[in-house]
Parts: structure tokens; sequence; C-alpha cells
């Protein structure tokens, strides 16, 4: 239970209450005159202001029915409390309990306010916790942009697996990205984080930033068969007159990335085939239409169809990037440190 005994919020109680829900209670308990102080009762209620202990005090001695054990359990002692359900009778100018020198009773008013103000202690500490939840990033929205082959990535992959177990209420949205339009999805807060590869830090407007993430080094997936895969390793300069197959430049910033490195290693890359899936770009690389140039992580993905074999020229390394805004929301504050989790494997 929330304490509201030590200060003075204050909040518009608003008991939610059909009509004929009244009428019904009254009529069950046959008070002709009930329904007519009820009414009185909620819309006095609904354009006063009281403090929400004064409610609890009351579901207390209501429970209770003893002012003195009703006392022991708010830890206050019993002339105040007595004061305060008083306080609260007179605003809604109701009776709510029968007092003797013997018993407390609720009166069939009284009844009826014990619902209603059971609800809304409830209401307002679900609405208290939402709200400190909220701050501290448990609810909410995230949205993650990557590139196709940024979900292979162990730290990644990790890091989305931990996020949705610590944090079950926030929406989680995964989405791929292609070409340079996720920087405008980020400014538009229509993203949260973007995973994008490059070879140099992206060129961002001031309210985004880009931080390096992990630098991997370039393979190339071939049938065993292949020549190339009776080497331990290939030069750039290896990939000459070698048809490739290409995940689609508009679907991907490393297809651009890698062309470019190409040709500065003296290759002119002889295209086979674009595709605009992974799978695609792995299946025709097993079938042999043309070999594969793809970052370290897809390597997880095995198939006995594919040789891999990295690529040892200095220059055949790409950088994945972190894109974010310069303040993050909460729940993007919670990712990235799990990102930076040391105990992550």
């Amino acid at each position: 239970m929330l304490d509201w005994c030590g200060g003075a919020t204050r909040a518009r109680v608003m008991l939610n209450c059909r009509r004929q829900k009244w009428c019904d209670a009254a009529n069950c308990a046959s008070q002709t005159s009930l329904s007519n102080i009820v009414y009185g009762m909620i819309d006095m209620v609904a354009l006063s202001i009281m403090e929400l202990r004064h409610l609890r005090y009351f579901v207390q001695v209501a429970e209770d029915l003893h002012f003195a054990r009703a006392a022991a359990h708010l830890g206050i002692s019993q002339p105040p409390l007595s004061q305060q359900i008083r306080a609260l009778e007179e605003e809604l100018q109701v009776r709510l309990l029968e007092r003797t020198s013997r018993r407390v009773a609720l009166t069939p008013a009284g009844r009826l306010f014990l619902d209603a103000a059971r609800a809304t202690l409830r209401e307002a500490d679900n609405a208290i916790s939402v709200a400190r939840r909220a701050a501290r990033g448990e609810l909410g929205e995230l949205a993650i942009g990557f590139s196709a082959s940024a979900p292979f990535v162990p730290e990644i992959a990790h890091a989305i697996a931990d996020f949705r177990d610590r944090y079950p209420e926030i929406s989680l949205a995964l989405r791929e990205i292609g070409g340079a339009d996720h920087l405008e999805q980020i400014e538009d807060h229509l993203l949260d984080i973007a995973f994008r590869r490059g070879r140099a830090i992206p060129d961002l407007p001031d309210t985004l930033i880009a931080e390096p993430f992990l630098s991997e080094r370039l393979y190339v997936a071939c049938p065993p068969g292949h020549r190339l895969a009776r080497q331990a390793s290939v030069r750039i300069a290896d990939l000459a007159d070698e048809p490739i197959v290409l995940y689609a430049n508009e679907r991907s910033t490393f297809t651009s990335h890698l062309l470019d490195l190409l040709r500065e290693g003296g290759v002119e890359p002889r295209i086979a085939q674009i595709v605009t899936d992974v799978t695609s770009l792995f299946g025709l690389a097993a079938a042999g239409i043309g070999v594969m140039v793809m970052v370290e992580s897809l390597c997880n993905l095995q198939s006995p169809m594919l040789a891999y074999r990295p690529i040892t020229d200095d220059t055949a390394t790409i950088m994945l990037w972190l894109v974010r805004h310069r303040d993050p929301t909460l729940p993007c504050r919670n990712f990235l440190a799990l990102l930076d989790s040391p105990t992550r494997p």
C-alpha cells in the first residue's frame, strides 16, 4: 500500500460507476431513498478535492470495523483517524459509518462507497506504478533497425534476447533497414537504434551519433570444390574474373562498400546475380552461380555446401556502426547497457 500519510498529495477522486449500478444496489438494499443519497454523494465527490489518504483510512476502518485496530494497522493514533473519517463524511454530506460504544458498522451508503473507494485506490496505485516503471524504462517501445547480417553478431543477438527477458512489457520492433533512409527514421524517432555497415563513419545530422560497434573481416563463401576453397585464405586479387552474387544495393549499404573495395584492389566486379534476401544469396553461392563476399559473423550459418575462407588484405574489413540519438530514450539506454554488459558471453 502506498504511503499517503506524510504529504498533502491530492488527487481528484472520480468514482466511475454507472447510475444503473447504484440503482441496482439501492434496490437490493430495499432503500428507496439510498439512490438519491448516493447520487448526491457521487456528484459531490466528482466535483471536490480530497486526499487519497481519506479513502485509505475509510477502507481500513471498514475492513476492521474497529477504530483502534484500524489505527494500529495504519500506524497512527485513534483520535486523528476518527477526525479524518468525520472530515470525509462532512465533505460527502453522507454518514458512512454507524458508531456506538460497542460497535462500528457500515451504513448502506458506506457499503457502496467502500467498493468504489477500493477501486479508486487500486487505480491510483496502478497509475503510480506505471509512472515509476516508465521512468525506469520498463514500459514503452524500442525500435531497432539492422542490416541483414547484424542479428548473426552474437553480441547483438544476446542483447536482444536479454532485453526481451528483462523488459517483457516493452514493445520491441526489429526492422531490417536498407540504404540511408534509416537515418531519417532515427531522426524522426521511428527508430531508436540502427546497426549499419560502412568502412567510414556515416555522415550524420547533429542530433545523431554513430559509435563503432564491431570491425569484421570479410570472407569468401564458395562450394567446397571451388578453386578458392582449396586455399587457406584469399586475397582480393584472387577474385578477378570470379562471378559474384550480390545483395541488392538498395537493400544494404554493405554492397556499395564491397564494390568500392574490389575496385580499389584492382578487381572489376563480375556480377553474376543480384538478390534481395540473404537465403537466396547463400543458395546461389552454394549452387556455384558465383562466389559470395560476406562478413565473418555470417560464417555462423554453416552449410556442408559452402566453404568459408578469410580475405587477408588489410583493407578487407568493414565496421558495424551503432547509430542512435544523442539523447536516447530510457528503453534505448537499457538496451545499450545490455550491449555493454561485461557478463554477456
